[in-house]
């Protein structure tokens, strides 16, 4: 009884397979796919050689400096953050209420642009907020307050480069 159940089970996993291994060309672009173990085509995505050797890999550098990052996470840590994106160079803080600034709250959102440490390397925006009548208003950017920020960064990413350098 037990074995002829697994059989049934087996053949019908079996069954259930397909063994048409025919690469149809996409009737809308012409592209004809290539076919990949786990996915619909091999050129999109990674290969296990890119995973276990990345070294190999000349384009997959990083482009993020790593004292600017470090930095802005230093800077931004007043506020919670949201999203942390290590690679891409992004951080996004959650709206902000400072205790000393009333009826108004602020979100800063960091670009690191650069792999180096550079004035250009980090970009900020800061938004802003206002309280009326128990209604946040509409947002707008602080530029003044975003120019402040990044200066702030950069010091703070020059003190860290020079005692590492010690």
């Amino acid at each position: 009884m037990i074995k002829s159940s697994i059989v049934l089970i087996f053949s019908l996993l079996l069954s259930s397979c397909s063994f048409d291994n025919t690469v149809r060309t996409n009737p809308i672009t012409g592209e004809t796919p290539n076919p990949g173990i786990f996915s619909k085509d091999s050129d999109k995505g990674m290969s296990l050689d890119e995973v276990l050797n990345p070294q190999a890999q000349g384009d997959s550098s990083i482009n993020v400096n790593g004292f600017l990052w470090r930095a802005s996470l230093n800077i931004l840590s007043i506020a919670p953050l949201i999203s942390t994106d290590a690679l891409g160079g992004t951080i996004i803080t959650d709206w902000y209420l400072d205790k000393n600034i009333k009826n108004q709250r602020i979100k800063i959102m960091a670009y690191i642009k650069s792999s180096e440490l550079r004035s250009d390397g980090i970009s900020v925006k800061v938004h802003i907020q206002k309280l009326v009548n128990n209604s946040w208003s509409d947002t707008y950017t602080n530029n003044k307050l975003a120019r402040q920020i990044e200066n702030s960064i950069l010091n703070e990413a020059r003190n860290l480069r020079i005692n590492a350098l010690k």
